[in-house]
């Protein structure tokens, strides 16, 4: 997708390298400032997992859009280094949050619900799990800078941390996810 396009979708652009306040400016206008239509309208859902899509990669950020179908979940899991911003533009998605406790374990500690409109932040420190509870698609949209290069995955009994396969994604792809 190119910047004009892009621009277009999100109301204005993200700098070239984003300090967290400048991610927090950015979001604090969505979901108004969206093409909700047009972005909507990018999704793709599939019944093998939720469909992740990089709309637009750069340096100092990433813009992605995820498509997901009833009872479709991401694993337990901490962003790197990255910060993100998550809209959710349609339907909802149920936010697991987890805390590492004395042991090492991840406990789950608290549990919240984001609608159509709603805005929600991760940290580089953030656990979670994401998961579509409803009985309709949901689309959102994601918002990291830097771009997502690692991604720690949580067995939940242990509370084992396991880099992403790949350790890196690949710029410019779409993956799946199951």
């Amino acid at each position: 997708m190119s910047l004009r396009e892009l621009d277009m979708l999100l109301g204005r652009l993200p700098p070239p390298r984003m300090r967290p306040e400048d991610l927090d400016a950015l979001a604090a206008g969505w979901p108004e400032a969206l093409d909700r239509a047009r972005i909507v309208g990018r999704a793709r859902f599939s019944d093998q997992g939720y469909c992740r899509d990089i709309l637009h990669r750069t340096a100092g950020w990433e813009v992605l859009l995820v498509g997901w179908l009833p009872g479709q979940r991401s694993a337990p899991h901490g962003h790197g280094e990255s910060f993100g911003v998550t809209c959710l533009l349609e339907g909802a998605l149920t936010e697991v949050v987890y805390r590492l406790a004395p042991g090492g374990q991840v406990m789950r500690a608290e549990r919240h619900v984001h609608r159509a409109g709603s805005v929600f932040r991760e940290q580089p420190h953030t656990i979670h799990h994401v998961e579509h509870t409803g009985r309709s698609r949901t689309i959102s949209l994601h918002l990291y800078a830097p771009p997502l290069e690692r991604m720690e995955l949580y067995e939940g009994s242990t509370g084992t941390s396991h880099p992403r396969a790949s350790g890196r994604r690949e710029p410019k792809r779409s993956t799946s996810v199951r």
